[in-house]
C-alpha cells in the first residue's frame, strides 16, 4: 500500500512538473516564393543563404518555392487576393505598381529604422520611386538590371577605335562606321514591332542617358526636349540602317555573341550568355558607361517586399535584411554576376578576374535610374505600351518625333486624369 501511494506520488509529481515545464515553441515558418528557387547558381545561392539563416536563427524556417518568373505577378496577386500572403515577394520596379495600386504591401520604414540600409550603403535608387512612394519605403532592392554598353572590342580596334566613344554623337558615328549590314550591324535595340515592353525599355535608355526622362514626380512628361533629342537620335541610327530590324531580342543577343553586333546595351547576364554559347569570344568583350555625360543608366531592380497580409511580417524582414547584408551580397556576386545594390560589397579579387564587371557595379552606386516612368507605376504597362506605340510610329512611319511624343503625353494625361 505504502509502495502504491508513493509511485501515486511521483506520477502526480511529474505530471505537475511536466505542466509547469513550458514546451519548446514550434519555429515559424515564413513563406517565400521566387524565380529565382527555379534558376542555376540563382537557387544555389538562395538555397546556401537559407541555410546559414535557419542556422543563426534556429526560431525561423524559411520554406522557399519557385513560382516561374512569367507567372509570377499574376499567381501572387491572385494569392494575396484569396488571403494566402505568402511572407515575402520577389517583385520588380516594372510590376511593383500593380501591388501597390490595390495597397496590397506594408510599408517597411519601422523595419529599415537604425539598419544599415541607408544611403551612405546602398545605392541611390532605394530611395527613389517606385521603392518609396510618397515618403514611404516599400521594399528593398535585392539586385540591379543595368543596361549597359556591352561591346565587341575587336570589331572596333578593326574599324580603328582602341576606346569606347564619351559622348552620344560620337556613339551615333561608331556605330555608323561598323555597320555592313546584313553581314553586321553596329548596334541592335527591340525595333520589330510588337513587343512593347522591349521597345520600350530600349528606348528608355537613351531617354534616362540624356538626361530626359517619360514621368516627374507622378506627372508625364514625354514630349519634353531632352526625350525629343534622344529619340531623334535613336530615329537617325534606325534611319541609317545601324541596327537589324524584325528580329527579337534572343536572335540579335546571338547576334551578338556570334561577333555580327558590335555593341549592345544590356545586362551583366550577357557575358554568361556569351560563355555558355560561344566562349572563344569572351577575350574580345568589354563593358563601358553610358556615352552620355553623366553616365546615367536605365534599370530595372529585383525587390524583396512584405505583403501587408503576411502573417510573419518581422521574421520575414529579418530574412530580407539577412540575403542584403554585405556578407551575403558578396556571395550572391561570386554566385551569380549579379549586380548588388549594396555599395562597396564586391568579393576580394572579383574586378581582377572580371574586369568586365566594374562598369556594371560604378553605374549600380553612382547612377541607376528606374526605368519606369517615375510616379506612374501605379498605371502598370499601360504607359509603356502607349509610348512604345508612338515610338513604333516614329520608326516606321516617319512621324515627326515631337509630333507624336506629344500625341504620346495627351494620352498619358488622359489615362492619368481617370
Amino acid at each position: 500500500m505504502g509502495i502504491s501511494r508513493r509511485l501515486i506520488f511521483s506520477f502526480a509529481a511529474a505530471a505537475v512538473l511536466a505542466t509547469a515545464a513550458p514546451a519548446a515553441a514550434e519555429p515559424v515558418t515564413i513563406r517565400v516564393p521566387s524565380w529565382w528557387f527555379g534558376e542555376p547558381s540563382n537557387k544555389d545561392w538562395l538555397a546556401e543563404a537559407i541555410k546559414a539563416f535557419e542556422a543563426e536563427n534556429p526560431d525561423i524556417k524559411v520554406e522557399g518555392y519557385n513560382v516561374p518568373y512569367a507567372d509570377y505577378a499574376d499567381q501572387i496577386l491572385v494569392q494575396m487576393s484569396s488571403g494566402n500572403a505568402p511572407d515575402v515577394v520577389h517583385l520588380l520596379n516594372m510590376n511593383i505598381g500593380d501591388f501597390l495600386r490595390v495597397d496590397m504591401l506594408r510599408p517597411l520604414d519601422d523595419y529599415m529604422a537604425g539598419g544599415d540600409i541607408t544611403p551612405d550603403t546602398y545605392t541611390p535608387a532605394q530611395f527613389q520611386s517606385p521603392v518609396m512612394v510618397d515618403g514611404k519605403t516599400y521594399g528593398v532592392i535585392q539586385m540591379i538590371a543595368n543596361y549597359i554598353p556591352f561591346y565587341n572590342a575587336e570589331l572596333l580596334a578593326a574599324a580603328g577605335y582602341d576606346s569606347f566613344p564619351e559622348t552620344p554623337d560620337a556613339f551615333a558615328a561608331m556605330v555608323e562606321k561598323l555597320t555592313n549590314a546584313p553581314q553586321q550591324f553596329g548596334y541592335a535595340a527591340m525595333v520589330k514591332p510588337g513587343s512593347y515592353v522591349q521597345t520600350y525599355m530600349d528606348v528608355a535608355q537613351w531617354v534616362i542617358a540624356n538626361g530626359g526622362a517619360f514621368a516627374a514626380d507622378g506627372k508625364p512628361t514625354i514630349d519634353t526636349p531632352k526625350n525629343v533629342e534622344a529619340i531623334g537620335l535613336f530615329k537617325k541610327l534606325f534611319d541609317a540602317g545601324v541596327m537589324p530590324r524584325d528580329v527579337d531580342k534572343p536572335t540579335y543577343r546571338s547576334m551578338w555573341w556570334n561577333g555580327k553586333i558590335a555593341v549592345l546595351f544590356d545586362g551583366s547576364w550577357m557575358m554568361g550568355f556569351a560563355r555558355a554559347n560561344n566562349p572563344a569570344i569572351e577575350a574580345d568583350l568589354r563593358t563601358a558607361l553610358m556615352p552620355w555625360p553623366g553616365h546615367r543608366t536605365a534599370s530595372a531592380f529585383q525587390i524583396w517586399a512584405i505583403p501587408k497580409e503576411a502573417k510573419h511580417p518581422d521574421e520575414a524582414f529579418k530574412f530580407i535584411a539577412f540575403l542584403q547584408s554585405r556578407e551575403w551580397q558578396r556571395r550572391m556576386v561570386a554566385m551569380t554576376n549579379a549586380v548588388t545594390p549594396r555599395k562597396n560589397s564586391l568579393p576580394d579579387g572579383y574586378l581582377e578576374k572580371n574586369p568586365w564587371f566594374a562598369p556594371f557595379q560604378e553605374a549600380a552606386d553612382k547612377y541607376s535610374v528606374s526605368i519606369m516612368p517615375a510616379g506612374l507605376e501605379m498605371y502598370g504597362n499601360e504607359v509603356l505600351k502607349i509610348i512604345a506605340d508612338h515610338v513604333e510610329t516614329i520608326l516606321y512611319r516617319d512621324a515627326p518625333v515631337a509630333e507624336e511624343l506629344a500625341a504620346a503625353q495627351a494620352e498619358v494625361e488622359a489615362l492619368v486624369a481617370q
